[in-house]
């Protein structure tokens, strides 16, 4: 199932918001949903992943639903806007925001959780399945989920592999010392990746909505730049949609055009934006300032400072005290080499020539 169009009358920052998750009518594989905090990206998938609920209390929900991966019951209890109206339209089926049970139809993964048990458990289970299933040996079953690992992440250099699991049922890994590492102990790059893309391809999971926000938490910018890749073959292996909220420009700069959604906000509404001339490939500058519309790539009191010495240059004033001290200042802080301040010299160079041919 893959959903084509939400429509949030609503739900927390969303008022009457529409987004379509279709490219010329058919429902997107992989989309990238991207902006700014507090754009609303992790509310969207919110509203998609909120199972039914029961009020309890004023403004206190007692949500009822299972565990991302594993069918465990679970209760929490939060405080939230309890208005959820809106539509969702599932493979040209609409349906009532009250009549969406997503229980059985989405897998939300959130950043910054511990899934470590839950991805154990999947791991486990495909041991176990390969093993009491299809009578292979332990030797040949470690065997295979080390080439499944490393088959995934081939691109990725990861410095560890699957080893085994022991006879307390504990999965480690070994790193390139052969030294054996509980699933616990990996690094935050390895735990993202593991705990949450190697979980989905060892789970039978096919048709479903999977709803990832922040994937890029923990990742080195070149595993940013190759994770999608990841989940987006996922998805189409398995006759899946994913939808992922991201605001890291290597992720949005490795999506096609037609997948990416933008978040922005207008005063006190949402909108979004969905046409762009491209995306994929892009350098990470020029997804910070034309897609992301960042005003500038450096901090603010850098970027202004230099602002300043453009003034003084454009005034012919690049002799003063002033200028002096702010060029040395900033020739301090960021190296003779920088590109702005190699500007600067070359345009200061041009002028005096100018000088002494008018003198």
């Amino acid at each position: 199932m893959k959903i084509q169009e939400i429509h949030i009358e609503d739900y927390k920052i969303f008022k009457d918001f529409k987004i379509d998750f279709a490219d010329n009518g058919e429902p997107l594989d992989i989309i990238v949903v991207a902006g700014i905090n507090g754009s609303g990206k992790s509310s969207l998938l919110e509203f998609i992943a909120i199972p039914y609920f029961s009020l309890k209390g004023k403004n206190k929900i007692v949500r009822k639903g299972f565990s991302p991966i594993h069918k465990e019951n679970i209760q929490t209890e939060t405080r939230a806007n309890p208005l959820n109206e809106g539509q969702i339209i599932v493979n040209s089926e609409t349906y009532d925001r009250k009549e969406f049970t997503s229980r059985d139809k989405t897998i939300f993964l959130k950043p910054c959780e511990n899934n470590t048990n839950s991805s154990t458990k999947a791991i486990i289970q495909y041991i176990d399945k390969l093993i009491y299933e299809k009578d292979k040996k332990s030797s040949e079953v470690y065997e295979i989920v080390r080439e499944k690992l490393n088959n995934i992440f081939l691109d990725f250099d990861l410095q560890v592999e699957f080893n085994l699991l022991d006879k307390d049922r504990n999965i480690f890994f070994k790193n390139k010392k052969s030294e054996r590492i509980p699933i616990s102990q990996l690094s935050g790059g390895e735990k993202e990746l593991i705990t949450k893309a190697f979980t989905l391809y060892v789970s039978d999971i096919k048709n479903k909505i999977i709803l990832i926000d922040e994937p890029e938490s923990s990742l080195h910018p070149n595993w940013q730049n190759r994770i999608l890749k990841i989940y987006e073959d996922f998805a189409k292996e398995n006759n899946n949609q994913i939808i992922i909220a991201t605001h890291s420009p290597h992720i949005i700069a490795s999506a096609k055009k037609e997948s990416l959604r933008l978040l922005v906000k207008k005063g006190d509404r949402i909108e979004v934006i969905s046409d762009f001339d491209g995306s994929y490939g892009y350098e990470v500058q020029k997804v910070l300032l034309e897609i992301m519309n960042l005003e500038s790539l450096r901090i603010p009191g850098i970027d202004k400072k230099i602002d300043t010495l453009y003034e003084l240059v454009h005034n012919n004033e690049y002799n003063t005290d002033k200028f002096k001290k702010l060029m040395n200042e900033l020739e301090s802080l960021l190296g003779k080499n920088d590109k702005d301040l190699m500007l600067m010299r070359l345009e200061i160079a041009k002028r005096k020539k100018m000088d002494e041919k008018n003198k």
